[in-house]
Protein backbone atom coordinates (compact mmCIF):
# COMPACT_ATOMS: atom_id res chain seq x y z
CA UNK A 1 0.00 0.00 0.00
CA UNK A 2 1.30 3.73 -0.32
CA UNK A 3 1.38 6.15 2.20
CA UNK A 4 -2.26 7.18 1.85
CA UNK A 5 -3.63 3.68 2.23
CA UNK A 6 -1.16 3.03 5.06
CA UNK A 7 -2.49 5.95 6.84
CA UNK A 8 -6.45 5.05 6.09
CA UNK A 9 -5.28 1.55 7.45
CA UNK A 10 -4.28 2.64 10.80
CA UNK A 11 -6.83 5.38 11.51
CA UNK A 12 -9.03 2.49 10.36
CA UNK A 13 -7.64 0.28 13.25
CA UNK A 14 -8.35 2.83 15.65
CA UNK A 15 -5.70 1.82 17.85
CA UNK A 16 -6.07 1.89 21.85
CA UNK A 17 -3.21 3.22 23.95
CA UNK A 18 -1.87 -0.51 24.93
CA UNK A 19 -2.07 -1.51 21.26
CA UNK A 20 1.21 -1.61 19.24
CA UNK A 21 1.61 -0.37 16.05
CA UNK A 22 4.07 -2.11 13.66
CA UNK A 23 4.67 -0.27 10.16
CA UNK A 24 6.97 -1.70 7.31
CA UNK A 25 8.50 -0.14 4.08
CA UNK A 26 9.74 -2.37 1.44
CA UNK A 27 11.11 0.09 -1.32
CA UNK A 28 7.63 2.48 -1.84
CA UNK A 29 5.00 -0.55 -0.44
CA UNK A 30 4.05 0.27 3.28
CA UNK A 31 2.05 -2.80 5.47
CA UNK A 32 1.22 -2.46 9.20
CA UNK A 33 -0.31 -4.57 11.56
CA UNK A 34 -2.26 -2.95 15.05
CA UNK A 35 -1.81 -5.99 17.59
CA UNK A 36 -3.26 -5.60 21.49
CA UNK A 37 -0.52 -6.72 23.76
CA UNK A 38 -1.07 -10.67 24.30
CA UNK A 39 -0.88 -10.85 20.93
CA UNK A 40 2.97 -11.64 19.40
CA UNK A 41 5.04 -8.93 17.60
CA UNK A 42 5.66 -8.82 14.18
CA UNK A 43 8.61 -8.17 12.29
CA UNK A 44 9.08 -9.01 8.49
CA UNK A 45 5.00 -8.70 7.76
CA UNK A 46 5.07 -12.56 6.64
CA UNK A 47 7.43 -11.83 3.64
CA UNK A 48 10.30 -14.03 5.14
CA UNK A 49 13.21 -11.32 4.40
CA UNK A 50 13.69 -7.97 6.66
CA UNK A 51 11.85 -4.57 5.40
CA UNK A 52 14.09 -1.87 4.68
CA UNK A 53 13.03 -0.14 7.57
CA UNK A 54 10.43 -0.47 10.09
CA UNK A 55 8.97 1.22 13.60
CA UNK A 56 6.84 -0.24 16.59
CA UNK A 57 4.50 2.29 17.90
CA UNK A 58 2.58 2.66 20.95
CA UNK A 59 0.27 5.49 22.18
CA UNK A 60 -2.60 7.85 22.05
CA UNK A 61 -3.71 7.88 18.29
CA UNK A 62 -5.90 10.91 17.75
CA UNK A 63 -8.86 9.08 16.58
CA UNK A 64 -11.07 11.49 16.23
CA UNK A 65 -9.16 14.48 15.16
CA UNK A 66 -7.79 13.82 11.25
CA UNK A 67 -5.23 16.99 11.08
CA UNK A 68 -3.50 15.56 14.20
CA UNK A 69 -3.97 11.87 12.56
CA UNK A 70 -1.96 13.18 9.73
CA UNK A 71 0.67 15.01 12.14
CA UNK A 72 1.25 11.76 14.10
CA UNK A 73 1.50 9.69 10.81
CA UNK A 74 3.99 11.96 9.29
CA UNK A 75 5.99 12.11 12.35
CA UNK A 76 6.06 7.97 12.66
CA UNK A 77 7.05 7.97 8.93
CA UNK A 78 10.02 10.64 9.52
CA UNK A 79 11.23 8.70 12.34
CA UNK A 80 11.19 5.26 10.61
CA UNK A 81 13.23 7.02 7.99
CA UNK A 82 16.19 7.81 9.83
CA UNK A 83 17.01 4.00 9.71
CA UNK A 84 18.51 4.35 6.08
CA UNK A 85 18.82 8.43 6.26
CA UNK A 86 21.22 8.14 9.72
CA UNK A 87 18.99 11.49 10.42
CA UNK A 88 19.40 12.99 13.85
CA UNK A 89 15.43 13.52 14.72
CA UNK A 90 16.13 14.35 18.77
CA UNK A 91 14.04 17.28 19.93
CA UNK A 92 16.31 17.83 23.17
CA UNK A 93 18.45 21.11 23.08
CA UNK A 94 22.10 19.63 24.22
CA UNK A 95 22.37 22.37 27.22
CA UNK A 96 19.42 21.24 28.55
CA UNK A 97 20.16 19.46 31.92
CA UNK A 98 19.28 15.55 32.88
CA UNK A 99 17.11 14.57 33.69
CA UNK A 100 14.56 16.33 30.70
CA UNK A 101 12.25 18.59 32.51
CA UNK A 102 8.80 19.44 31.10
Amino acid sequence: MDRGELLAAIADARPGPVDVVYVERRGEDYSCRVTSPEEPLLLGGGAGEFPDVWLYWSGDWPADDPDRQRELFDDLLAEMETMVTGGDRCRWSPEEPWPRQH
